[in-house]
């Protein structure tokens, strides 16, 4: 295992999700399958694993059992920004952090509300709308 990963496993996670760029994805499983194909193109050795579950959890994407990602396409309404932000709240009561992928088109306030509680909580959140720039 990379030395780099090692010490700063959500670092270099995090790394790879900045760089990558979606195309052509119109579903969630789109974008997981794509993001899942980035991961192990940069991450070689280390273990990726699609719909991970743990006790009563379930990610969308575990990087080698120590980082979870979450994957959220189309945050448009109060009601998805609630159950996204209680199933994070879940997460975090087990696990060091998540890092959680908007994808698609995500209302701006509700952005700005998982904002304020992504920077309060060890959630590390990316967004990469439907067309990105």
């Amino acid at each position: 295992m990379p030395i780099s990963f090692t010490l700063n496993p959500f670092g270099r996670v995090c790394e790879v999700i900045e760089s990558w760029r979606p195309r052509g994805c119109k579903t969630e499983k789109d974008y997981e399958r794509s993001l899942v194909k980035k991961l192990q193109n940069e991450l070689v050795n280390q273990n990726i694993q699609q719909q991970y579950g743990s006790a009563r959890q379930r990610f969308d994407i575990m990087v080698h059992d120590k980082v979870p990602i979450e994957i959220k396409k189309d945050l448009n309404s109060t009601a998805k920004l609630q159950r996204a932000k209680g199933q994070l709240d879940g997460y975090l009561k087990d696990w060091e952090g998540v890092i959680l992928v908007l994808c698609g088109d995500v209302s701006g306030d509700l952005f700005n509300d998982l904002k304020k509680y992504a920077e309060r909580q060890r959630v590390y959140l990316y967004y990469f709308p439907t067309k990105l720039k």
